[in-house]
């Protein structure tokens, strides 16, 4: 084992004027927001325990035949109007639902043992649980249930080479105080869909254990303040372009915080933080403990002005680039694991560092065995990054550190 501060191997011929090993004042890189209690921050749902309606008594069957969509609809209806709680009993059958069901302000449901189950669509995507954008819904939980649709029509553009069902599993617009646990969704285009109506945000979303198999993609959030996810799976499907992420956290969200979440099989980015001109502002203020990426093209995709990401206690598995930032500024990533690297034409090694300031990435350790590229390449602007303690196990003939030749640098310590 060796450590990378050690070896450092420039590919490009680069004047001293813009390329400087000068020491980095700690206090300067410091600058993420500790967000270790955001878990505590975020308002609790109020679940009613006094009131109870059984979705039977409306007229819900679970026998996998009859449509329950209505019932199943009139059940919501009423529990949100008595703010009472919504049992879906246990069945051996799905309930079959041909239609989205929408959720307004205090609707509680349980459903644990009981299944929702939607047909793949050919023509349009179809929602399950659905919020209406023109409603601010608040006071809203959901326990237990399982929601699944089945993968058979074949996806086009970004879901080129994938199967797909065109059937989300929650889309949710104007929410404030949200609950989602004990939920399992399988064969969903995409799973959980949050975004932003008009100029108000959702906020105080809570997730735990929440489980996604074979989604394009598990999870898409924008337009949020507020939002914890733990103890969850997220598994994408195997196939599709590289813009399909097992999380896509888009712009105007800040304050999340993600802990012991597993990020998997997606063909973009295990975990993607990006900022796009249709919001106003780009994602800042996450933070992730402890979790993990497996079998994803890149590991941890950063880019488009995203700043104050803090990244802890990462594994990354079988990942083609562990880390691609882009235009991101004020990142403290440390205690990363980066191994079994596969081969792929576009995105390759360990990180690759485009246009980033204010930032620190260490303690990390690569096992570089299946490796071709450079550990870490530096690209454009480059100002007060400081690497540390970096490890590297079976190196061979590729550099440790690598600057492109077009590269401009101030304000870079190695160590």
């Amino acid at each position: 084992m060796g450590k990378l501060a050690i070896s450092v191997l420039i590919l490009a011929v680069i004047s001293v004027s813009i390329f400087t090993f000068n020491y980095i004042s700690p206090g300067k890189l410091d600058s993420t927001e500790e967000l270790s209690s955001n878990l505590n921050q975020i308002k609790e749902v109020e679940i009613p325990t006094d009131k109870i309606i059984n979705a039977k008594d409306y007229g819900a069957k679970g026998d996998g035949v009859t449509d329950d969509t209505a019932a199943l609809q009139n059940a919501i209806d009423e529990s949100s109007k008595e703010n009472a709680l919504l049992v879906i009993p246990e069945s051996e059958q799905p309930y079959f639902i041909t239609k989205q069901l929408i959720l307004s302000k205090d609707t509680h449901i349980s459903g644990y043992g009981a299944v929702l189950f939607m047909a793949p669509e050919e023509d349009t995507i179809r929602n399950m649980l659905w919020s209406d954008p023109d409603d601010i819904v608040t006071n809203i939980s959901i326990q237990g249930l399982t929601l699944r649709s089945e993968n058979t029509i074949a996806g086009v553009d970004y879901y080129a080479n994938s199967m797909v069902s065109n059937v989300q599993g929650m889309y949710f617009q104007g929410v404030e105080t949200m609950k989602i646990n004990d939920v399992f969704m399988d064969n969903v285009y995409v799973g959980l869909k949050i975004s932003q109506t008009g100029n108000q945000k959702n906020k105080d979303i809570k997730v735990s254990n929440l489980k996604i198999d074979h989604s394009g993609m598990p999870i898409q959030v924008s337009g949020t303040n507020g939002f914890s996810m733990v103890d969850s799976t997220l598994n994408s499907n195997e196939g599709g372009t590289k813009w399909l992420h097992s999380a896509y956290l888009r712009g105007d969200n800040s304050n999340f915080y993600f802990k012991n979440v597993e990020f998997n099989n997606a063909s973009g980015g295990g975990i993607a933080i990006a900022g796009n001109p249709q919001y106003n502002n780009p994602p800042e203020n996450m933070v992730f403990k402890d979790c993990r990426i497996k079998d994803s093209v890149v590991g941890v995709h950063i880019n488009s002005g995203a700043k104050n990401i803090t990244i802890s206690g990462l594994v990354i598995e079988g990942s083609s680039l562990g880390f691609k930032i882009n235009e991101a500024s004020e990142l403290n990533i440390d205690e990363v694991s980066i191994s079994g690297s596969k081969w792929n034409a576009n995105d390759h090694g360990g990180f690759s560092i485009e246009n980033v300031g204010q930032s620190t990435i260490s303690n990390v350790t690569i096992d570089a065995s299946d490796i071709t590229e450079s550990l870490c390449l530096l690209i454009g602007n480059i100002e007060d990054l400081r690497l540390s303690s970096f490890e590297d196990n079976n190196v061979k003939n590729i550099p440790l550190y690598s600057v492109n030749s077009t590269a401009k640098i101030k304000n870079l310590i190695i160590e």
